[in-house]
């Protein structure tokens, strides 16, 4: 995680953001009392696809009951056409 006043931010804007999308690091910028932070696209995109899977109970429960499948080995492995075929069924 890296942490940057804003006249930082400014006189090294390009490495900042180089940096938080090559090594997917953090940055907290701060100033007048003002705090944000900047993340990738990619990080970005992937926290929100995780809050809308888990914005329901329905699916959390979905979610650690697959994972407790897994765990337990009480999965089993196919091809991606039955997989498909199943989902288009």
């Amino acid at each position: 995680m890296l942490v940057a006043n804003v006249s930082q931010f400014r006189k090294n804007l390009k490495s900042y953001i180089d940096s938080v999308h090559d090594n997917n690091d953090i940055l907290i910028i701060t100033g007048n009392g003002k705090t944000v932070v900047m993340i990738s696209l990619d990080d970005f995109n992937s926290y929100d696809e995780t809050e809308y899977l888990t914005s329901t109970e329905a699916n959390k429960a979905m979610m650690y009951k697959a994972k407790a499948e897994i765990e337990n080995s009480e999965t089993v492995s196919m091809p991606i056409k039955d997989v498909k075929k199943m989902i288009n069924d």
